[in-house]
């Protein structure tokens, strides 16, 4: 399944803050690549976690797991997961989660892409052990409509119009980083979002 739309104009004015915000974080500050008189930067993560199933009723649809440390969690599983029949006492839930942001500064005059969001899924065959993926992309755009380095501040808009959206930036990694921000700039984010769950069997 895959499902793309773009961002409603109240949607994407409220995610413009936390696209800033997220550029000027703490330790997300690493050299900027250039090209082209555009500039940009890149994050990743990627997290595995791993439980072992302790106790399954089939019956109730719920599974009791046991993480590397020893905690227990007890979940109700909805219909939505197939084939939840074959999973045994002993089997082994392996969660992998990964997460990428990138951010292009771009000068005046620069073509840029629509905001949007886009969402794709896939489930197990039936017969299989359970196994699902759910992935999203979202890319947002803002124009930046002032930049104060003495106040450490950087404003930003949706370019289509909206609530101006004034951001306080603190980390001296980060201030470094708004001294290449300039009035008329746009600052695209890209963030890709994905997590897959997969069971292994004893």
């Amino acid at each position: 399944m895959k499902i793309q739309t773009h961002l409603p104009r109240l949607v994407a004015a409220g995610l413009l803050g936390l696209t800033a915000a997220a550029l000027l974080v703490p330790g997300a500050s690493p050299a900027w690549a250039q090209a082209n008189r555009m500039s940009g930067i890149g994050l990743r993560d990627t997290v595995t976690t791993r439980a072992t199933v302790k106790e399954i009723d089939q019956a109730t649809r719920t599974v009791t797991l046991v993480n590397q440390q020893g905690e227990t969690t007890t979940l109700k599983v909805g219909d939505e997961v197939r084939n939840l029949a074959q999973v045994k006492v002993g089997d082994t839930v392996v969660a992998r989660y990964f997460a990428s942001i990138a951010f292009v500064l771009a000068p005046p005059g620069t073509k840029l892409p629509d905001n949007s969001l886009t969402v794709a899924g896939g489930h197990a065959r039936p017969g299989s052990l359970p196994a699902g993926v759910l992935g999203t992309k979202a890319i947002l755009t803002g124009l930046v409509v002032g930049v104060d380095p003495l106040a450490h501040t950087l404003s930003l808009v949706d370019p289509s119009g909206g609530r101006v959206r004034t951001l306080h930036v603190t980390d001296p990694r980060a201030l470094r980083a708004l001294g290449r921000i300039k009035v008329g700039d746009t600052i695209t984010a890209v963030a890709s979002e994905a997590v897959a769950v997969a069971v292994d069997p004893a």
